[in-house]
């Protein structure tokens, strides 16, 4: 017998199941209670509540319901073996042996098609994997269609797909045949259980008493009828609505239900399954169209169940009420009342009367936040915001557990790093407990992430990167006895030895490449070992330059790091070319033992590896597959195979639980809240295969769950707070993102039946905005160290206090931030770090005044080999070929370090570039050696004011200064020379200074007083007081916009405007950048600073360089040169 009880909270429908099981207790008491849970989450909650309610729980068997159906076929049939020979594992092989000969029979044209080119057989594996899988759903969910197929029978009208796969199917069971194994198909034995059940009413001692099923769609509507005779199958279904709300297909069926009711579960009366009988014929409609339910949000995300509870009712089953009423105490339960009672409060103004006032609409409390919606701007910023408002929750309820709470996200996997980065380092008291679920287990272990990346290494070109991520897994260096340290150390050398790719020259040979061994491992290794013996200033051996940083005891790391690499080449050599099942069986533990350290951490998930390869090549080698597979299909194959389970997929106690969104998985909490409500995340875009017959029918009875019914599920479940967030302006590029249509849905109708009270005199429409106003938040993409913050003396930051001392707890600065630096300024100024503030203010502001370097490392190894030079390789190779030219060498023994190293492009265009350099800076050699003379360095102490400016200036000619770049000199270049000609000048020499540059740029300026210099010097040094407790926008753009305005006959800015927008034109160019130059708003310190360039911030930019570059410009003026170009 089918008894089907219905509430609204799941902690009701566990009650009856104890009530049932304490009052009715099994015949055989040693006989476990069979519960059927799709959910690991759900059966871990279950397991926790039996347990509070018995005191433990024992004895009870949950099971997912293709287990259980699996159960019960071998129960009910003794000569059925366990052994299932339909699994998805051996079926995948099977095909794998069948279709290669199958396709070049007419029925399978389709398949023909598709894999007709396919000589690496990866498209065959692939199909195999999705044709296996749906002839699994077949076999639980529509066993008559592998009956009828069995049978000989194939519609006239049926489509393309099962013209094939009925066929198929019976290849399949003659090749099990074949090999020996049972004939025992999953049809023949559910037929023969169906004739045997229904031709007997006793009850057979091998099945089960009663089996209590949780959710509608756990169970497929076939069983059921097949098993209500001999066992009682209690189904809990949390039930969201009172009344009946699944289709109505016809008037008979209407009149079926209209004559049944169901049952109280605690008072002796039966109550009606429709909210008013009187309107009840309304609800059918003529032309096989679904009915309108009188609740907008039941109606739209309850479309998936509707089927399911129609089909149940088909069944007569016996019928029982145990709704809980929810009082309407904030907006949360009255939305959840509106769809216990079906009822639709929305108030859209069909008249003006209705339209013109909010006064029909129901009053929403201002404090009333049982519903939010967060706007954030990243997925980190998700979780920052969900960490803070967790923490403002559980300020507010002393009683709030976190165990309360459940955080879904469409996929947990993509959140985990933000969630471990942001919970785990909280202060300690501020330290929320948290578990993570559902997460793939191929993600989430790190031995075999690993693995599988190894794997994807043996098969590659050993980019340098790849290879590295594997390497620097701790159990994987240990093994080749390589430390932390060790590992940091590593990274650098093969940065700058030159790996990029390939092993050796035979690996680039096997690959069908040029054969070169310029950047490979094997080109690096023997950089590091030649090193050990020699210093690269000996010169080049046989082509090798050596590696000066491996020289010493730290030698020992290349010894290390060549045994990795050559073990690599060993398996490459050994398992590049296919091999048979058998001979790549003991594979895995060989690989494994070779790369890995065993210890008590990881032994665990390196014997899962294992069990899972053995368990993968296990089913191909009996069912006979015979051919030669590649190490890249069985890598695929078990990446599969490793993803259909997880790690663990349970619900932890005293935690915070974050989770994927799964069906059945949300229990009743006090909060739920869903992360990353975007349109087009949620709900998620399944497309199911073509040849699906499942999906094409839309006739499924299996655990297929709307996406939209899942929100339905979490909604309900939430019995305090329900919190939603998205992103709503992209990181990247602030373009705005929408929220998912379920969430528009909520909001639409919240804001259709409430307004605040402030509202009510508002038409509905306004209220309608004003309300989505109140329940959105938005959290900007704001910092703290914006140029906005320095300007102002009180800003409102939202921000957690630990990150600024300064901020007082109602979130503002009581006094500028900046006062809080450095607050007294040193006596004495060195030279060096003088000049090194004028280089960049503001990377120095933040550097020294700060703390806070944003010089980013480089973390990635580069992958490519050069095929030209890069901005700073080219730059670095003219300093050293500059001054190559100006000692009048030629350059030749450079030339080849440089190419002996691996920094030029291979062949002739590495060639090519370097002569190309050469060309370029010759000219500019010249002009230094014609004004070059004998140098000397001149000590500084000088008295500014109440400062005093002490060091070394170098290279002091007798004439004056001599400076030089190899590039095309720019105001901040002119700067430089002038404050190192103005401190040459305030010591009383008498001299002129330049700077030369290529494309006959320089700077020069004539010698001026001593008292001059002084003055000039005051002014640059109250700029350096200024700019280290504040920053100053001295900028490249400022001086772009400078040399565009200024005059340099008159020696003026000219301010007319059309001066004015040529200059203003350069400055968002400098800014901004080209294709070769890159801009300035991608330096991370102004970056910081300011975030997005503004009127306020561009004025700001040109009156810095008017302040600090025009006394440059205009000094530069005094002294011209008709052969050289005036910067």
């Amino acid at each position: 017998m089918i008894t089907v009880y219905h509430s609204n909270q799941l902690k009701m429908l566990t009650m009856l199941v104890c009530q049932e099981i304490k009052n009715n207790p099994l015949y055989y008491p040693l006989s476990p209670e069979v519960m059927l849970v799709n959910s690991p989450h759900m059966v871990q909650w279950l397991k926790f509540s039996f347990a509070a309610e018995f005191g433990v729980t024992a004895n009870i068997n949950f099971m997912s319901s293709a287990d259980f159906i699996w159960e019960i076929l071998a129960l009910g049939l003794p000569h059925y073996s366990k052994k299932r020979i339909f699994s998805k594992s051996s079926m995948r092989w099977k095909l794998r042996v069948l279709l290669p000969k199958l396709r070049l029979k007419n029925e399978f044209s389709m398949l023909h098609d598709y894999l007709c080119d396919d000589s690496n057989n990866y498209k065959l594996f692939q199909l195999t994997e999705y044709i296996a899988n749906v002839f699994e759903q077949y076999l639980l969910y529509c066993p008559h269609l592998i009956h009828k197929w069995e049978e000989g029978r194939v519609e006239e009208k049926c489509g393309d797909a099962e013209l094939w796969q009925g066929p198929l199917w019976l290849a399949l069971v003659e090749y099990t045949k074949y090999l020996g194994e049972p004939v025992w198909s999953f049809s023949a034995i559910s037929e023969r259980l169906l004739f045997t059940l229904k031709n007997t009413n006793k009850n057979l001692p091998t099945l089960p008493e009663r089996v209590f099923v949780f959710g509608l769609s756990t169970l497929p509507n076939y069983y059921l009828q097949v098993l209500e005779k001999h066992m009682d199958i209690h189904i809990l279904f949390t039930n969201p609505c009172k009344y009946y709300w699944g289709n109505i297909q016809s008037h008979s069926f209407l009149t079926q239900l209209l004559s049944r009711h169901r049952h109280h579960y605690k008072e002796d009366r039966w109550i009606s399954q429709f909210r008013d009988s009187d309107d009840v014929a309304k609800l059918f409609r003529t032309g096989g169209e679904k009915q309108q339910l009188c609740n907008p949000l039941l109606d739209s995300w309850g479309q998936s169940e509707r089927e399911s509870i129609s089909l149940l009712a088909q069944n007569t089953p016996k019928e029982v009420c145990a709704f809980v009423d929810v009082l309407p105490s904030n907006l949360l339960c009255t939305v959840q009342k509106d769809i216990l009672e079906l009822e639709d409060h929305s108030i859209i103004g069909l008249s003006a009367r209705n339209w013109d006032n909010s006064l029909e609409k129901r009053v929403l409390a201002v404090n009333d936040r049982s519903i939010e919606i967060h706007l954030c701007h990243s997925i980190c910023s998700e979780i920052e915001v969900l960490h803070d408002q967790l923490l403002a929750m559980m300020a507010e309820d002393p009683a709030l557990s976190p165990h309360e709470i459940i955080v879904a996200a469409v996929d947990i996997d993509i959140y985990t790093p933000f969630i471990q980065a942001v919970f785990s380092t909280a202060p300690s008291n501020q330290n929320i407990p948290y578990s993570i679920s559902n997460s793939c287990m191929a993600k989430k272990n790190l031995s075999i992430t690993t693995f599988i990346a190894l794997l994807n290494l043996l098969d590659s070109r050993f980019i340098a990167e790849e290879v590295w991520s594997v390497l620097e897994v701790p159990v994987v260096a240990s093994r080749f006895s390589i430390n932390e340290e060790g590992l940091i150390v590593l990274h650098r050398w093969i940065a700058e030895s030159g790996i990029r790719w390939g092993l050796d020259e035979n690996n680039i040979r096997d690959l069908d490449l040029p054969m070169t061994t310029q950047n490979t491992w094997c080109f690096g290794l023997n950089r590091m070992l030649l090193g050990y013996a020699m210093d690269s200033a000996s010169g080049e051996w046989r082509g090798i330059l050596p590696f000066n940083e491996s020289n010493g005891l730290s030698a020992e790391l290349t010894g290390h790091l060549s045994e990795f690499i050559l073990t690599l080449n060993k398996w490459r050599e050994r398992i590049r070319q296919p091999h048979d099942l058998k001979s790549w069986t003991p594979i895995c533990r060989l690989i494994l033992d070779d790369f890995f350290t065993r210890n008590s951490d990881n032994e665990t998930e390196l014997a899962l590896i294992e069990e899972r390869w053995h368990n993968m090549l296990y089913h191909g080698i009996q069912v006979s597959y015979r051919d030669n597979v590649s190490l890249s299909l069985l890598r695929e194959d078990l990446s599969f195979y490793i993803e259909e389970r997880h790690l663990r997929d349970y619900y932890v106690p005293g935690y915070v639980n974050f989770c994927t969104l799964m069906p059945m998985m949300f229990v009743p909490v006090k909060v739920v809240c869903l992360l990353g409500m975007n349109e087009g995340v949620f709900p998620r875009v399944q497309v199911p295969l073509s040849f699906n017959l499942i999906h094409q029918k839309m006739k499924q009875d299996g655990d297929f769950y709307n996406e939209s019914y899942l929100f339905l599920e979490a909604f309900n479940a939430a019995q305090k707070k329900f919190y939603i967030s998205y992103i709503s302006q992209s990181i990247q590029d602030n373009i705005t993102r929408y929220p998912s249509i379920i969430v528009n849905e909520l909001t639409q109708y919240i804001s259709q039946s409430f307004c605040l009270a402030t509202d009510r005199d508002k038409n509905v429409d306004s209220s309608s905005r004003s309300l989505v106003q109140h329940l959105e938040n938005v959290h900007a993409f704001t910092s703290i160290l914006t140029l906005n913050h320095f300007r102002s003396k009180a800003k409102s930051l939202d921000i957690t206090p630990e990150w600024s001392p300064t901020v007082r707890k109602q979130g503002v600065f009581a006094s500028p931030f900046v006062n809080t630096l450095l607050q007294k300024h040193e006596k004495s100024v060195n030279l060096n770090q003088f000049l090194r503030f004028w280089r960049h203010p503001v990377r120095y502001f933040f550097k020294y005044g700060l703390g806070i370097s944003f010089e980013v490392e480089q973390t990635l190894l580069l992958d490519v080999e050069p095929f030209a030079l890069d901005g700073l390789t080219r730059y670095k190779l003219d300093q050293d070929l500059l001054q190559e030219l100006i000692n009048k060498r030629g350059g030749e023994l450079l030339y080849k370090q440089y190419r002996s190293a691996g920094i030029l492009p291979h062949g002739v265009w590495g060639e090519l570039c370097w002569q190309d350099r050469k060309i370029v800076l010759s000219n500019l050699a010249e002009q230094i050696v014609e004004h070059h003379s004998s140098t000397q360095n001149k000590e500084i102490l000088l008295n500014i004011r109440d400062m005093i400016l002490t060091g070394s200036l170098n290279q002091v000619q007798s004439n004056g200064l001599l400076r030089w770049r190899p590039a095309v000199l720019n105001v901040h270049d002119g700067l430089r020379l002038w404050l190192e000609h103005l401190i040459y000048c305030a010591t009383g020499s008498k001299g002129i200074s330049l700077m030369l540059g290529l494309q006959n740029s320089i700077w020069r300026f004539l010698p001026i007083s001593a008292d001059n210099a002084q003055q000039y010097l005051e002014h640059y040094m109250n700029g350096y007081c200024l700019g280290i407790s504040n920053p100053l926008l001295v900028t490249y753009s400022g001086g772009a916009w400078l040399k565009a305005c200024f005059d340099k006959n008159l020696g003026i800015i000219c301010y007319d405007d059309r001066t004015q927008k040529k200059a203003y034109k350069k400055l968002l160019e400098r800014w901004h950048g080209s294709y070769h130059v890159n801009g300035e708003k991608n330096d991370l310190s102004l970056k910081r600073l300011l975030p997005n360039l503004c009127t306020t911030d561009i004025q700001a930019i040109i009156a810095a360089a008017e302040h600090w570059f025009l006394p440059v410009m205009q000094s530069h003026q005094e002294a011209q040169s008709e052969s050289y170009t005036i910067v």
